[in-house]
């Protein structure tokens, strides 16, 4: 296996292993503890947790804002503190209103965490070792994902209160873990790397900006920034479609056996962990990271193409069809993001790193919080013509990523002063070791 180097690549692996714990726990174990131990009901949990998660946008761009100034180091420490409160709290709801304000704080808080997170790590790579270095945390964050599920097959078979309790406090343990990991990292001395893979300058305040410094505008007026941001978004599509509509399709439409869902899942984690760095090490500049979403695309449109062909099989056909599809919506997955990486990265400010990092996570998280009802809607209603229409709309975006990618880095260069004499050495020695 290939690790980062040791040093604070390392280190940050390690919080990405135990902070990847926490939605595995949560996804399943929190809304059966809601439901079985404080009494909520189904409707009263799902409408609380989209208020949440849409509140939560409200503060992702001034999070990463504050993590420029102050420095994400230490708010990531504050905001995984704050977070691990925030989920023991989740032991005291009893009713709605009180589920309702904690579910609203958490939601705050994990979206103000992921741009802080993501700005970090952008301070301690270049931009040549970047999205392998971000690749291999999404490959330990499927590990970490992975290995949670046990704890929540536990808490299900004892269906207990204190089981279902046991499972929220592991959740907010693993939470405080991360922020013990985080106190192990540098703080970093740079605002960020340039577009050039070199280190800049770290400001001291926002007054000591040189003339041209000031020229690269905020990135609420970078518009083409956004624009790419909101794409990402509708690409994202494609974990709708795996965790929604194919278990939905496989389930009620095709003559598939019924532990296809479960193998098919399974399937997709063994891709997505086995290729990850592979497709990632393919990613190494703007146009490159564009046209890994226009191939992603692609791939989507054939995965949908081949789901609605599966309805029309029979068993053994039918079973071919869906492992094909999951193994090619699982490439689209790996393509989407190792070219999301690179657009959000290397388009975005250094200097202000983690404000734009909060204005690429609001772009996913607006667009998918319409996705569920999307695909069900979709597939419920045009069954098979919806999946060739989904496949459609989401290869015409990712077609439209390389003309969006070119203009918005033509603005980037256009609003990037240019070095004067020299360049700082990277901040960490970017090649890997095998062990």
């Amino acid at each position: 296996m290939i690790l980062p180097p040791r040093g604070p690549l390392r280190v940050y692996a390690t919080l990405t292993f135990f902070d990847s714990l926490v939605p595995g726990i949560m996804l399943a174990g929190g809304v059966l503890f809601f439901t079985e131990v404080a009494h909520l009901g189904a409707v009263e949990v799902g409408s609380g947790l989209s208020l949440a998660a849409l509140a939560g946008l409200a503060v992702a761009v001034p999070a990463g804002r504050l993590g420029d100034r102050v420095g994400h180091r230490r708010l990531l420490i504050a905001i995984s503190l704050l977070r691990g409160l925030i989920l023991a709290g989740y032991q005291l709801v009893d009713s709605y209103p009180a589920f309702l304000v904690v579910a609203c704080l958490a939601g705050f808080a994990e979206s103000a965490v992921a741009p802080v997170r993501q700005a970090y790590l952008g301070t301690i790579t270049t931009r040549e070792n970047r999205v392998r270095t971000l690749a291999f945390n999404r490959v330990v964050r499927n590990v970490g994902a992975t290995l949670s599920t046990p704890a929540l097959g536990v808490a299900l078979a004892l269906d207990t209160p204190v089981a279902f309790r046991a499972l929220i406090g592991l959740g907010a343990v693993s939470v405080l873990i991360v922020a013990l990991v985080a106190t192990r990292l540098p703080e970093t001395v740079t605002a960020g790397p340039a577009p050039d893979g070199t280190a800049r300058p770290k400001r001291t305040s926002p007054n000591e900006r040189g003339p041209k410094a000031t020229k690269q505008p905020g990135v609420l007026r970078d518009r083409p920034y956004l624009t790419l941001a909101l794409l990402n978004g509708v690409l994202i599509m494609h974990m709708e479609l795996l965790e929604i509509g194919m278990p939905l399709w496989v389930t009620h439409h095709t003559q598939a056996p019924a532990w296809a869902t479960s193998a098919l899942l399974f399937t997709n984690v063994l891709v997505a962990i086995g290729f990850q760095m592979r497709v990632g090490r393919t990613v190494t500049t703007v146009s490159s990271a564009a046209r890994a979403l226009r191939r992603g695309g692609y791939g989507l449109l054939t995965a949908a193409s081949l789901f609605a062909l599966a309805e029309t099989l029979g068993p053994l056909l039918c079973l071919t069809a869906l492992f094909a599809a999951v193994v090619l919506l699982t490439l689209t997955e790996l393509l989407q993001s190792a070219g999301s990486w690179g657009l959000s990265y290397d388009l975005a400010d250094a200097a202000r790193l983690g404000e734009y990092q909060g204005a690429w996570s609001v772009g996913t998280h607006l667009i998918r919080s319409c996705g569920p009802f999307l695909v069900t809607l979709a597939l419920s209603t045009l069954n098979a013509t919806g999946w060739l229409i989904i496949g459609l709309i989401y290869a015409v975006a990712a077609a439209g990523a390389v003309p969006l990618a070119r203009r918005a880095e033509a603005t980037h260069r256009a609003n990037t002063p240019q070095p004067t004499t020299g360049t700082a050495p990277p901040i960490e020695d970017p090649a890997p070791h095998k062990v």
